[in-house]
């Protein structure tokens, strides 16, 4: 009997983000496809999220936080990881750098996920752009590089303006434990002892946000679509499920207005979805976020904005309504469309159930798991998948 295929995924850490969810449901994923995953953070892991791949058979070693300098120090033993695995998966900056400088130094295949669309969002732990340096690592190091998949068609643009080759990129979407999460969903006890527990009447109609709190994300716009909403008669509350810079200021505004429930950052916001009327997200800049997704498996109804991926995947599926980014009347007027009309919602949740089976967690997986073998086996990357 055949060894198993031995993979290293290195990433930045763990937790509630979109990103950091998508890396635990891929490491179980394979795992649970036989592959002999070792997960390694240079980051901060939660222990819920630790004790969930230990229990699929894939390895955890977590190195911590360190600085830039602390990560180079640590570089010799990222490298004597990569040497004992088959090939290597990177996500999320920084470790897309140095773990793919670990691989290449190990003579391993790798291969990168990118997450993000707008670069100039991303920042140094000290606030200073990182665009022109992300851009030259993937002009250096892409020669080296086996592949490089987007979550989202979006991102592809970037990609190849900062020297990506195009037989190099794949396209391979997000993906969630749909099973899972539907009954979760379906216990909305668990969201903090449901509406009665949150202090919501039975006949309340009820948006949820679940992003980092960041202007970003855009949270005041949904404070500020319910707020309209409430001036018109409707009995709306939100829950606004995440952490972030703007927590304390957004927790201040809202501080005399008992229809907001400020819920920090959760390991299961599949519950609160369950609660919930209509999920929204009316981000300035997204790529493939997992709440969308997460929603479409639910069974929830959502608004969003037309970015990223977004807007084509609410399109295609007709699960919401996707309205201009920024534009506020547009997403006040199709959240009041949707929660004054309960059969158009229920029809929606319908089309978004629906949906949801074609974004299984299984299906992310296997398609990383053929690009695997094929980077094991020496084949290009579009023997297995093709780019969109």
């Amino acid at each position: 009997m055949a060894a198993p295929t031995r993979i290293l995924l290195v990433a930045q850490g763990l937790g509630p983000a979109g990103a950091e969810r998508q890396i635990a449901h891929l490491t179980v994923g394979l795992a649970t496809q036989g592959f002999a995953v070792t997960l390694l953070c240079i980051g901060d892991a939660p222990a819920v999220d630790r004790a969930q791949i230990e229990r699929s058979g894939a390895r955890f070693v977590a190195l911590g936080a360190m600085s830039p300098r602390a990560r180079a120090r640590r570089l010799p033993s990222m490298i004597a990881w990569a040497r004992r695995a088959d090939a290597v998966v990177v996500s999320n900056w920084d470790a897309t750098f140095w773990g793919r400088v670990a691989a290449i130094v190990a003579r391993r295949p790798v291969i990168v996920i990118e997450h993000a669309v707008y670069r100039s969002l991303q920042t140094s732990m000290s606030g200073k752009p990182r665009a022109r340096w992300i851009a030259l690592h993937n002009r250096l190091l892409d020669p080296f590089t086996y592949a490089t998949v987007a979550c989202a068609g979006a991102q592809l643009p970037v990609l190849r303006s900062e020297g990506v080759a195009e037989r190099k990129l794949v396209l391979i979407p997000n993906g969630v434990p749909v099973a899972e999460l539907r009954a979760a969903g379906s216990d909305t006890e668990a969201a903090d002892g449901g509406r009665a527990g949150l202090g919501i009447a039975p006949a309340a109609l009820v948006l949820v946000h679940v992003a980092r709190l960041t202007a970003l994300k855009n949270q005041r716009q949904t404070l500020a679509t319910a707020r309209r909403l409430r001036a018109d008669g409707l009995d709306v509350h939100v829950l606004l499920l995440g952490d972030g810079e703007d927590r304390a200021a957004l927790g201040a505004e809202s501080e005399a207005e008992p229809w907001v429930h400020l819920l920090g950052a959760r390991d299961r916001v599949a519950p609160f979805l369950g609660l919930a009327d209509l999920a929204v997200l009316p981000s300035l800049a997204e790529a493939m976020p997992m709440v969308v997704v997460e929603a479409l498996a639910v069974g929830v109804p959502l608004v969003a904005s037309d970015v990223g991926d977004v807007g084509a995947i609410l399109r295609r599926t007709g699960a919401g309504i996707a309205v201009p980014a920024g534009d506020g009347d547009a997403f006040t007027a199709a959240c009041e469309r949707l929660l004054r009309d309960p059969g158009e919602r229920a029809r929606l949740a319908g089309r978004a159930r629906e949906a949801g089976e074609g974004f299984d967690a299984s299906a992310m997986s296997h398609s990383y798991g053929a690009l695997l073998q094929s980077a094991v086996a020496g084949r290009s990357p579009h023997d297995t998948l093709l780019t969109q």
